[in-house]
């Protein structure tokens, strides 16, 4: 019985321990996004931010590895930006007993240099934000006390960290840097679910998401207004005009998660800063770590204007093998060579289906299904092997991803040697310009 008692206070010290509470809350280590209260009133989740160990494995190193080689082939460079967490980031306002959680700064900055070392042993340009972020000034806070993202003085150290990277890159010798110049603006509060999650945990009211804004614009520009000139505006058929430069400039285009996708902290206009190249912020909030870059490497903008950096932000708790292989396959297709290669697909009932000899196709052989303009967000793939074994494979875009319409698929994972058959339907009649074509492999790339 003694030991029994010792085993279930290790495995759960939080309540056995007194918290320390500026806004009289009690028990938040109990909430949905279980958390706990250091000084200052800032809050730290259990899992997210105290976990010593965000893991990145070999497997995915390599395939990020690959995806930046692909893109590098084809003119653009990738920068992937790991977001490190409030633990790793800004530790000095902890509570003591986060140390009960297993809580050690000292490994959780080793996970964030592990990870990033091991990208750049790779080739994947990973700028080290956790350092940049840690060399704040003592009032400075990076993150929003009751919030998980980062304040305005978080996305500039990250943005400057980037910069610095970017310019530091061989692509960027032929670029021809433009000054921008960022100002403060108005006062703006964001809502966060986060804090309206603890509110119910305490009495009093905990700290708005509340920051002093920036605007950043070209240096010879006025600004008459406070209005964000990086947002993103509707093109006259309702698509997405993605880019802002012309072709003869070099272009960066941001992708990521809320981090990037929120004015409050002006993450992508001090990243034209720092860089010297105006930024198109391509960043779903909400689409976590594949949202925004399956939208954006997916769609037709990409595939006829590719940009000359490409910027990921993705949070090092979002792991980027929670899906397996496929939406990593899927992206370094989509960022290869374009998938022309004919296949001639027949109309069959809803299917559009492409046959092929017995050992014509191999592993490494993708396809392209393309439903011919956006809206589609569901294509159901049906690989049929002459034995007649079956597999089906459905690629599906969430809501708040871009309906591009446009579906790539790697064989490997659903291989089957005597593979005749590739069909494809989609959530939508098939239409004129749907198409199933192939994409290079490597034997077949020239490159």
């Amino acid at each position: 019985m003694i030991r029994a008692a010792i085993f279930l206070a290790v495995l759960s010290p939080a309540p056995l321990m007194a918290q320390t509470t500026q806004f009289g809350c009690a028990r938040t280590e109990f909430a949905p996004s279980a958390s706990i209260e250091g000084q200052d009133g800032v809050f730290y989740r259990v899992q997210s931010d105290l976990r010593l160990q965000h893991p990145m494995d070999d497997l995915v190193v390599a395939q990020l590895a690959e995806l930046s080689r692909v893109l590098a082939e084809q003119g653009t460079t990738l920068i992937y930006v790991n977001v490190p967490t409030k633990g790793q980031a800004m530790p000095q306002y902890l509570p003591p007993q986060a140390k009960a959680y297993g809580y050690d700064a000292a490994t959780m900055q080793a996970n964030y240099a592990d990870v990033t070392d091991r990208l750049a042993a790779a080739g994947v340009a990973a700028p080290d934000l956790m350092t940049a972020m840690l060399a704040a000034g003592p009032d400075e806070k990076v993150f929003f006390q009751a919030d998980f993202h980062w304040t305005p003085t978080g996305a500039r150290l990250a943005a400057k960290a980037i910069g610095e990277m970017i310019r530091s890159l061989p692509a960027y010798s032929e670029v021809t840097p433009t000054e921008f110049t960022s100002t403060e603006v108005a006062p703006e509060t964001a809502f966060s679910g986060l804090r309206r999650e603890l509110q119910t945990f305490c009495k009093d009211t905990l700290p708005p998401v509340e920051a002093v804004t920036w605007t950043t614009t070209p240096a010879e520009t006025v600004v008459d207004d406070a209005a964000d000139i990086f947002a993103d505006a509707p093109a006259a058929d309702g698509t997405l005009d993605i880019f802002g430069t012309g072709a003869d400039e070099a272009s960066l285009v941001l992708v990521g998660t809320s981090f990037s996708d929120s004015s409050i902290n002006n993450f992508a206009g001090f990243l034209s800063e720092y860089s010297g190249i105006e930024v198109v912020n391509y960043a779903i909030t909400g689409g976590n770590q594949f949202g925004s870059m399956t939208s954006y490497l997916t769609s037709r903008d990409f595939a006829q204007d590719r940009p000359t950096f490409l910027v990921w932000e993705n949070p090092i708790y979002n792991s980027l093998a929670q899906f397996g292989p496929v939406p990593m396959d899927e992206l370094i297709v989509a960022a290869g060579p374009a998938c022309d290669i004919p296949t001639e697909a027949q109309v069959d009932g809803n299917d559009l289906a492409a046959s092929f000899e017995p050992g014509r196709l191999t592993p490494d052989d993708a396809f392209l299904f393309d439903y011919g303009s956006d809206g589609a967000r569901v294509a159901t793939v049906t690989l049929t092997a002459a034995s007649g074994i079956t597999r089906t494979v459905r690629l599906e875009r969430a809501d708040r991803l871009r309906a591009t319409g446009r579906f790539f698929l790697k064989l490997a994972p659903f291989w089957q040697p005597d593979l005749v058959r590739v069909a494809v339907s989609f959530d939508r009649p098939l239409g004129e310009s749907s198409a199933v074509t192939l994409c290079p492999t490597p034997e077949g790339d020239d490159s």
